[in-house]
């Protein structure tokens, strides 16, 4: 221990050598049982943001004929805007084999440069807003379903949410690219409308849940992710149990490889759009 100080007294370690090892390390490995708490409690806040109808099911009383019928029906909806009506776009091809002024292709390349702007621009602005969705939406629900355990019927429910909301972004997104190259010759309030409507399936479930009800959720939220609770075993500043500390790790390194996936994806989705309108 002397000679390992008398080193560092001869060769001090930078500030840079110090941040690269606390980057490269999960914070359970580094011990700072502090700066998980603060991560915990982050993601308990995207969690207590997602007022979905998917969230409202969740901890909503399920004893309540009214407050289920409401919940379960509404949530059929949502799913259905969200998955369905994309995915029907893309395996009928309808923007495309609609197109009675051109012969039916994937990828026409007949848009003016203004339109391949514009095109590109509002592609951009739709990943921009699917990033968004997994940092804090997607967030929320991974909090929920790993440290708030209400049951597997209930736990289904999330697992629910999070497959429609994967299957939406994708679907919106292919959706949106054939709408794109299938109007790409018309006028721009056309592709601003149907960029629009694809935005819409993506937030469907949000777009769903009134002010009352988004307060009533938010509120149930706030109880069942209370210190004590989370996980079953309960977490303090000063304490982190290593069960939590391994779930927290997972979840921030899917969530790091999903917003590198959707970013790099969009990039390459933008151009290829813009390129194909």
């Amino acid at each position: 221990m002397e000679e390992r100080a008398m080193e560092e007294q001869k060769h001090p370690r930078t500030a840079r050598e110090t941040l690269a090892d606390l980057s490269d390390k999960p914070p359970h490995q580094q011990g700072d049982k502090s700066r998980m708490y603060k991560q915990l409690q982050k993601l308990r806040t995207s969690a207590l943001d997602t007022k979905s109808i998917f969230t409202f099911c969740f901890v909503g009383s399920h004893t309540s004929f009214w407050s289920s019928a409401y919940g379960f029906s509404t949530m059929i909806i949502g799913i259905f805007i969200q998955t369905v009506i994309p995915i029907t776009i893309i395996v009928t091809r309808q923007p495309i084999l609609d197109d009675i002024d051109y012969a039916p292709q994937p990828c026409p390349n007949r848009g003016s440069g203004l339109t391949k702007t514009i095109g590109f621009v509002l592609s951009l602005y739709f990943i921009v807003l699917t990033i968004s969705l997994c940092a804090n939406k997607l967030s929320g629900l991974g909090f929920l379903k790993n440290f708030v355990n209400l049951g597997a019927r209930r736990g289904m429910l999330i697992d629910m949410a999070i497959v429609s909301q994967f299957v939406g972004m994708a679907g919106a997104g292919g959706a949106q690219f054939l709408l794109f190259v299938g109007n790409g010759g018309k006028s721009y309030v056309v592709l601003l409308l149907q960029s629009l409507a694809m935005q819409f399936c993506l937030t469907v479930d949000q777009k769903l849940v009134s002010d009352k009800i988004g307060k009533y959720t938010s509120g149930r939220i706030a109880k069942l992710t209370e210190d004590e609770l989370i996980g079953d075993v309960g977490i303090t500043e000063e304490d982190v149990p290593d069960a939590v500390a391994a779930k927290l790790s997972f979840l921030l390194f899917s969530e790091k490889v999903v917003l590198l996936v959707m970013a790099s994806t969009g990039l390459a989705w933008c151009c290829a759009l813009a390129y194909c309108i």
